[in-house]
């Protein structure tokens, strides 16, 4: 689950350094990623997985949360791509945990819409 829910934030967190500020795209990563660790933590309680096994999945999942934001950098309200990525990444929050964990499922119009301009602005989204 949590890589197919990477390589649909892939395209929005490509535009995204570390001097992190709050603003609407901080927070939408926030967002995100509180949302996809909640999943993993349900599909992990669904699992048949020892305590010693779940309790070395929380810190993994935490990091996952830090690298997120790590990747988020300043990017003025005013550039094109601000308010589409915000877009994506709070569109994706709102998938459910099935939706997630389907990579196929797991793509939104507004995820589709941010990754058109961006590359018509030649914003490269393999990274």
């Amino acid at each position: 689950m949590i890589n197919s829910v990477r390589r649909a934030l892939l395209p929005a967190l490509s535009l995204l350094c570390a001097a992190a500020v709050a603003d609407d795209l901080t927070d939408a990563a926030q967002g995100l990623c509180d949302s996809v660790r909640t999943c993993a933590l349900e599909q992990i309680a669904s699992e048949d997985l020892t305590p010693e096994v779940r309790e070395m999945m929380e810190p993994m999942l935490d990091n996952m949360c830090v690298t997120m934001r790590t990747k988020i950098q300043e990017v003025p309200p005013s550039h094109p791509l601000y308010r589409p990525a915000v877009a994506c990444l709070r569109s994706l929050e709102s998938l459910t945990c099935e939706q997630m964990q389907n990579p196929d499922r797991a793509s939104t119009p507004e995820c589709e819409e941010y990754e058109k301009l961006a590359r018509e602005q030649g914003v490269d989204l393999a990274n």
